[in-house]
């Protein structure tokens, strides 16, 4: 199925509810034990969103958040705008920590449960290769015996608009990409991981020129003052957009078209 552009609300909503898809992946790992009670590490946490997620389907449980410094400081903001009531038990449940993923300070054989929502993007940007594969080493060392990891990747296809997406992120210099399924699988099982189960979970959409204009600009903008710890530089927006714009203006730009997620278990 090609995909479909999103409407100029779609696209606004689109980052912070997305399809409801964080929802739908903290509820599928409750077939894994997924259950009030449980400890989990989200890393890296971002926003809070996955988080907060997973806190509602627990109910009740330890989840522990990690992130840098700018990411506290959105689920800081994140938590400013939720009200009283069930919304706030549920987010209380979250302790968020500034830590590096791949140097956790957490002792060995912490936590049930080691998740995140498309992080891995984020340390390849600030870490590298090298970086992704501490970590998930990191993420398991962490990790019970027995205990369950799980990991959420964007592996687009090969459609135009998508091609078009990992060629501008190649680009664009922040090496803000996944590599290859294989890639993680790989790593996961080279620090005593079993892949129990492959999911994917397709949006089907992508963004249209005036959108991907927005999107690529913040891209080429933000990341260098977000990262400023990590020497994380882009390509002028100018630079990029006369390169790609008739590309995207012709067929529109893949937005996280096809996740696939991992779940394993030690």
């Amino acid at each position: 199925m090609k995909n479909e552009f999103m409407s100029d609300r779609e696209y606004e909503k689109s980052f912070v509810d997305f399809w409801g898809i964080r929802s739908i992946i903290a509820r599928t790992l409750t077939e894994y034990g997924l259950k009030p009670g449980v400890s989990v590490l989200d890393v890296p946490a971002g926003h809070g969103f996955f988080s907060y997620e997973v806190a509602k389907v627990i109910q009740r449980g330890e989840i522990h958040a990690v992130g840098l410094k700018n990411d506290l400081e959105s689920f800081e903001r994140f938590s400013r705008s939720l009200k009283t009531g069930p919304e706030r038990y549920y987010l209380d449940m979250i302790t968020y920590s500034v830590m590096d993923a791949v140097n956790l300070g957490f002792p060995s054989e912490t936590f049930d449960f080691v998740v995140n929502f498309l992080g891995l993007e984020d340390i390849n940007m600030t870490r590298g290769k090298k970086g992704v594969k501490k970590s998930l080493s990191e993420f398991v060392r962490v990790l019970t015996y027995n205990g369950v990891i799980q990991v959420t990747l964007c592996i687009e296809g090969d459609e135009p608009d998508q091609v078009i997406a990992k060629e501008v992120m190649d680009y664009l210099g922040a090496h803000a990409v996944f590599y290859p399924k294989e890639f993680y699988v790989q790593e996961l099982e080279k620090s005593g991981i079993s892949i129990v189960a492959e999911k994917w979970f397709h949006t089907h959409k992508k963004m249209t020129a005036k959108q991907a204009e927005e999107e690529l600009r913040f891209a080429c903008d933000e990341p260098p003052k977000i990262f400023n710890d990590y020497n994380v530089t882009t390509v002028p927006f100018d630079e990029l957009w006369d390169k790609f714009s008739s590309q995207i203006k012709a067929h529109g730009m893949a937005y996280y078209s096809d996740l696939c997620v991992l779940i394993g278990r030690k």
